[in-house]
Formats: C-alpha cells, structure tokens, sequence
C-alpha cells in the first residue's frame, strides 16, 4: 500500500469513527437509557474510552507515515491532510483521551438522578463529549475554508452544553457569557471568509474551479494564490485574526475564558483550554499562510506584527489577573490566556525557529493544562465532600496534589518540563534577530521593537511565575481545617494524569525524531517554503 494511500485511510479512519462514535452513542442512549440505564452509562462509558484510545492509536500511527498530503471526499466536500493537520489531530487526540478517561472518574463520582433532563444525565455527558471530540478533529480535517467554520461553530454546541452540566447558577451565567463572546466572534470569522469569497464574477481564479465548493478550498486557494486580490485576502485574515481569536482565547475577547473553564467539570475544562483554543488558532494559522502567499513581497511582515501584538496584549491582559487573589480554575484559564499569547508571539515573531517552538507550544501547553485541569478536578471533588477549602492536598492527596505542584511548576516553565524547552526555543528564536544572517524566511522588525516585544515577554511570563506559585503554595502546603480521607490510587482518576506527566517530563528533555520531523514539515508548511531547517 503506498504512503499517500495509507495516510488517506487513517484520515478517513480520523473522521468517520468519532462520527459513527457519535451516532453510537446517540441510539444506545435511546434505546437503553430509560429501560436499562445502568447497563447504558456502562456501555456508553466503555465506548467513550476506547474509542478515544483508538483515535489516539490512529494519529500516532499517522504520525510514523512519511508526511506526504492526502484527500479524501464525503458529501461533495473535501478533506485534507498534511503535517500540519497530523500535528493537531495528535494534540486534540492526546488530551481527548486523558480528559475522556477521567470523566470515568468525575461520571463515578456524580449521583446518579432520574428526573435530570438528558443532557444532564451520565449517558448525556458521553454523547456530547463524543460530539465535541468529534467538532474537534473536524478542523483539521476540513479542506474547505466554510466547513473549517462550520465545525468551529459546530465546537460551540457540545462545549456549551457540557459547560453547563453540573447545573449551578453560575454555569448558565458562565454559558451565557460563552454562547454571546464566541458567536459574535464567529460571526467576524465569517465575515473574513466571505472576503476570500467576493471576486469578481469574471475573476480567472473562477474559471479554474472544476466545482464552486473547491473556491474556498484551502489547498486550492494557495494552489491559485497568485490570482487572489491582496487586499480581500488582507481582510479576511484580519477578520479571522479578530473572529477565530475570540475562540482562541486572545485578548481582548477573552473574557469568556475564566468563567467557562472556571464553571465546566474538570474533564471539560482540559479538552476547552487544551484542545478548543488550539483549534480555532489552527484557523488561524491557515490564514495567515494564505495571507502571506498572495501579499508576497509586497507587504510580507503585516501578518506577523498583527500576531506579535495580539501575542503581547494577551500576555498583558494576562498578568494582573493570575498575580491577584481567584477561584483556581480561573487563575488557570488566565493561564490560558497567556500561553496562546506566547504561541502568538512565537508565530509573530517569526523565522523557523520561533514558529518550530511556537507549534511545540501548542502542544506542551495542552498536554500540561490538561494535567493541571484533571488533577484540579480529583481535588475538589474529595474536598467538596467535606465542604472544607483546599488546602494541603500535597499530604492528604499525594497522588493528585503532587501531580497538580509538578504540573504548575512545568505550567510557568521550569525545567526539565516541556513548558520551558518550548519557552527556550520561542526565546531563541527572537533573540536569534540581533545576530548576523538571519533566516530569509524572519519578517523584518526594526531593532528597538524587537527589543521591546521580548522585554514584555520575559517580565510578564516571570510575574507570573511568582502569581502561580504563590497560589499553588495556598493550595498544596497550606493546612487543611479538618482531616479528609487520604487519596488511593485509582486506574481512571489518577492513571490518566500519571500519562500527561510521563508526556510533559519526556518533551522537555527529549523532542523525539518523528515528532521533530513532523514539526519541521509543519514549519515549512507555516513558511510556505521546503527544506528549511529549525
């Protein structure tokens, strides 16, 4: 079987199991849930898993394929994969099944109450977090630019819903919140793909279209790019940049972030900050190589200042908020916050080493808040019981609490986690300007810019090494009102975050061959070039 072959059937594998997962799930829930609903939170939980399990079986197999493009078509649209398109099916897939695994344990632990609606019931939270996976890896997959913002807007069905699950007052403020910020956003991001829409009815790029869905293919688009009107396209990445940005997470639409991650079961909060902020600046990401192809050379740094002051005004935002006194979890989504602002200034800055270790941001960034989330999520579930703050869960839950003290040390990047071997690489990139023969690919900044964007970067990201700490030290070392029930091991509450750790440990000491080879194609990809080396 050839490369291109197989590469086609593991995307196909990628897109149709997640969506007969969902349609599974869906008729076993109707079928059983009322007569047998046991047997059904059983079975649904079982598919759950090892469906995920598969998926990440598959994308780690894609990624052990030589990185050549493949397509595929369903329904008159087509889909595409390249390495940059493996690189996020494998983040989504790594943290969907550690969050799925753990939802075993935060499903065991909540009661189980007949008169819920269904999407509050345990085989309700199954269906939905088997859709939202499924919205997920839809993005990536996706070639054409319409249906990319189709399965954006389709993520906001799943996750609201599941935002909301537990059912408190202050989640269906926080889903309120979310539904109004993300749907303006998607509205703008909208609004840029009608941009890339709006040529003229004599324009040639028309006339090589064999069907009217392949004009707004991304492939066919940088294929064609040469014949794209500089100033529509300018446009539409603005408009993308400011629309898929508000569901990234960057400032100043961010404002949804602490108060969905702060309201949403653990499990949720991991695949949101992980999984859905990386998605949408996927998007992102895609404009911006289309973007810089069709402006060429006529404005080719316009892109990267846009990404460089977005990166910086989030890292900004960011700060005073994670070194004030908050609920944890929103001190984490303020992370979140910061660290798409570091992978915006990675990509902004610009050159190949930057973009190489923006990319491995990504993925550091949402192997280590999904552990943080996670083991957030097994502590406060022990304390709620007692209806005692949290405080000294590094002695009465070892397994969790030292997890959660690894991971937020990893989180504002010491070494050796894979947070700081991504920071580092980010870091050199920019510095690497002020040294003689730059790449050709690095966007142009004068010195003293520069200069300014790496200063607001190393005070902000130790600012708020000393805000995390600072909380994490309340939450681990301080002392407990009364005695709580010491923490056991446990195969589906603690297992999942022992997986995320060995990751987060082994990528800040050792970026393995396949996946160095899978980022360097990825940087090509984001360069628009071959065979440039990071």
């Amino acid at each position: 079987m050839g490369i291109t072959n197989l590469l086609r059937i593991l995307a196909q594998i990628t897109f149709f199991l997640p969506l007969g997962i969902v349609v599974t799930t869906s008729l076993l829930a109707g079928l059983l849930g009322r007569k047998d609903p046991i047997l059904s939170e059983r079975l649904l939980s079982a598919i759950t898993f090892v469906s995920s399990f598969l998926l990440l079986a598959v994308s780690i197999w894609m990624l052990f394929t030589e990185k050549q493009d493949a397509s595929f078509d369903f329904l008159w649209v087509n889909f595409h994969v390249d390495a940059l398109s493996i690189f996020m099916i494998l983040l989504i897939n790594i943290v969907a099944f550690a969050a799925s695994w753990n939802s075993l344990a935060y499903l065991d632990a909540m009661p189980s109450l007949p008169e819920k609606p269904w999407w509050q019931k345990k085989i309700g939270f199954h269906i939905l977090i088997n859709l939202f996976h499924f919205t997920m890896l839809l993005v990536p997959l996706a070639n054409n630019l319409v249906v990319v913002w189709i399965a954006i807007e389709l993520t906001t069905v799943g996750s609201a819903i599941l935002i909301v699950y537990e059912g408190r007052k202050s989640s269906w403020e926080a889903t309120w919140k979310y539904l109004i910020i993300t749907s303006t956003g998607i509205v703008l991001a909208l609004l840029g793909t009608i941009f890339l829409a709006s040529h003229e009815t004599d324009a040639p790029i028309l006339k090589l279209a064999n069907t009217p869905n392949q004009l707004l293919d991304w492939t066919f688009l940088m294929n064609n790019s040469s014949l794209l009107d500089p100033k529509l396209v300018w446009f539409a990445f603005l408009f993308a940049l400011v629309g898929y940005g508000t569901k990234a997470g960057l400032a100043p639409l961010h404002t949804w972030l602490p108060d969905g991650h702060g309201e949403a079961p653990a499990p949720i909060s991991a695949l949101l900050s992980g999984v859905l902020l990386k998605a949408s600046f996927y998007v992102i990401l895609r404009f911006y190589i289309l973007t810089n192809a069709v402006l060429g050379n006529t404005h080719p740094d316009w892109t990267s200042y846009s990404l460089l002051i977005a990166g910086l005004v989030s890292l900004f935002v960011a700060t005073p908020f994670i070194l004030k006194e908050n609920f944890f979890k929103r001190v984490l989504a303020y992370h979140s916050l910061e660290h798409m602002g570091i992978i915006a200034f990675g990509f902004g800055i610009g050159g190949p080493i930057a973009i190489a270790g923006a990319l491995l941001h990504m993925l550091n960034h949402a192997i280590t808040k999904a552990l943080m989330f996670l083991a957030y999520g097994n502590i406060s579930r022990n304390y709620d019981k007692t209806d005692i703050p949290i405080a000294g869960a590094l002695r009465t839950m070892p397994w969790s609490g030292g997890l959660l003290t690894l991971g937020g040390l990893a989180l504002v990047g010491t070494p050796p986690f894979n947070i700081f071997m991504s920071e580092l690489i980010i870091l050199w990139g920019a510095l690497s300007r002020f040294i003689p023969g730059q790449s050709p690919t690095q966007p142009y900044y004068p010195k003293w810019i520069a200069g300014v964007a790496i200063a607001i970067f190393i005070i902000s990201t130790t600012l708020i090494f000393y805000g995390l700490v600072n909380h994490l030290k309340k939450l681990v070392l301080g002392k407990a009102e009364k005695e709580i029930a010491r923490e056991r091991f446990s195969w589906t509450a603690v297992a999942p975050l022992i997986f995320l750790f060995a990751l987060m440990l082994t990528l800040g000491v050792w970026i393995f061959p396949k996946l160095a080879s899978l980022v360097h194609e990825s940087v090509n990809i984001v360069l628009n070039v071959q065979g440039v080396n990071p």
